[in-house]
């Protein structure tokens, strides 16, 4: 009979929590060039995923190499990308240095597409690795508008139903604060009909 292993209902957290960290002191850290990194590595509850042994984890080294290459440094008001290739390169050579085995692309890649959750969740902003164009960059105001407004228009018409409903449950007095608490829980936005006092 084989041996019996433990298993459990849920997976292990592939994140740490968000950090408590406000807008401006976020913005501090932005100005400075391994601002993210800074801020993620030296949270306690980042550790596990910051750091392996001693050295950054691959997402935070990669993170780290590309602050390094220009993510946080604005070009006439736009985001610099930074090549996936050049951070592979820079990457490799602290390798090199270290007696460790070389990267690849594909893997400084996926790196990246870590870090960039890493950084969703711990502090809310979005970098974009980028397949496409093989580069990495941090969301600017021009494309986080433009992310919005792309995300509107395509749930518009189901934000009218569902104002609709809303209204309907107000002026009914039904219960719906459980479905607007879990939405807000859900998805960090709050519903609430336009001229509510709430």
């Amino acid at each position: 009979m084989p041996v019996s292993i433990p298993t459990r209902e849920s997976a292990a957290a592939t994140v740490g929590p968000r950090l408590d960290i406000s807008p401006s002191d976020l913005r501090q850290y932005l100005q400075q060039q391994h601002g993210l990194t800074t801020v993620i590595s030296g949270a306690k509850a980042w550790e596990p995923f910051a750091w392996k042994g001693s050295d950054l984890s691959s997402p935070m080294r990669a993170l780290w190499v590309a602050e390094h290459r220009g993510l946080l440094i604005k070009s006439s008001g736009r985001a610099n990308d930074v090549l996936i290739d050049d951070i592979t390169a820079d990457t490799n050579e602290y390798l090199r240095a270290m007696g460790k085995r070389e990267i690849t692309i594909g893997t400084t890649l996926n790196a990246l597409r870590k870090a960039s959750k890493y950084v969703s969740v711990a502090v809310g902003c979005s970098i974009i690795a980028d397949s496409r164009t093989m580069s990495v960059r941090f969301v600017d105001q021009y494309e986080n508008a433009e992310n919005v407004q792309r995300y509107y228009d395509a749930v518009k018409a189901k934000l009218s139903k569902l104002g609709r409903e809303l209204e309907h449950a107000e002026q009914n007095d039904y219960d719906v604060s459980r479905i607007l608490a879990s939405c807000s829980n859900d998805t960090g936005i709050n519903l609430q009909l336009a001229g509510s006092a709430n």
